[in-house]
């Protein structure tokens, strides 16, 4: 009898693991959707390049050492980009390029807010995170900007005007930061150029949809 109640728990145990397995494989991006990715994060970083470059001109780094250290690595980002698409395509893993490129992601990102840049250039750039945060999870790599700030004060709801104008640069980037954890769209509107009441309730919606298992600062939208 217990032979058979033991027989019987192994099958059970090994089914309970089976579908524990497919519904990871479920979640995680199928290599051609990666690729796929990877391929877009590379075509969107050649225009931002040109972009950055354009903006960086009339900045107030302009004609320093410092727009050209900038320059530079916008042109990194985008070889990179080409670099991590090239090795996934040749051997399905890019582990060390990913890393390479959110590294430098964590450079530029300051400076796109910080100078407070067109939002043609912002907008690129939040496009190129939200991709290049999907390629980041699904070769698990964290991302230095993704980072809590504790020390931020919650930002008014403000439906007028850029979220970017009305509660500053760190407040602004943190709330894009969040919106491009959790948020399940595509294109999400997790953009400084948006208003702040759109960037929230897209938080807050994904937040939602998320459940149990969403970050921490979801409670603060509750």
């Amino acid at each position: 009898m217990q032979r058979r109640v033991g027989f019987v728990f192994l099958i059970l145990l090994t089914v309970v693991l089976g579908a524990a397995r497919f519904a990871a494989a479920q979640g995680r991006l199928s290599d051609k959707d990666l690729q796929r990715l990877m391929q877009n994060l590379k075509d969107d970083a050649q225009p931002f390049r040109q972009s950055f470059a354009n903006a960086l001109k009339k900045s107030t780094i302009r004609k320093t050492t410092q727009e050209k250290d900038a320059r530079a690595l916008a042109d990194t980002f985008a070889k990179e980009a080409n670099g991590a698409l090239e090795t996934f395509k040749h051997d399905q893993k890019a582990d060390q390029q990913v890393v390479a490129l959110v590294n430098t992601a964590a450079r530029i990102d300051p400076l796109v807010y910080s100078l407070q840049l067109n939002p043609q250039t912002t907008s690129q750039w939040e496009r190129l995170r939200t991709e290049l945060h999907q390629i980041a999870q699904a070769f698990g790599v964290p991302e230095p900007y993704f980072a809590p700030n504790p020390g931020s004060a919650t930002a008014p709801p403000s439906s007028t005007g850029t979220c970017l104008n009305a509660v500053g640069i760190e407040r602004s980037r943190q709330l894009v930061n969040e919106c491009l954890q959790v948020s399940p769209s595509t294109h999400p509107p997790c953009n400084a150029q948006n208003a702040c009441s759109l960037i929230v309730d897209e938080i807050k919606r994904g937040c939602a949809l998320i459940g149990q298992g969403a970050p921490g600062f979801c409670a603060e939208y509750r």
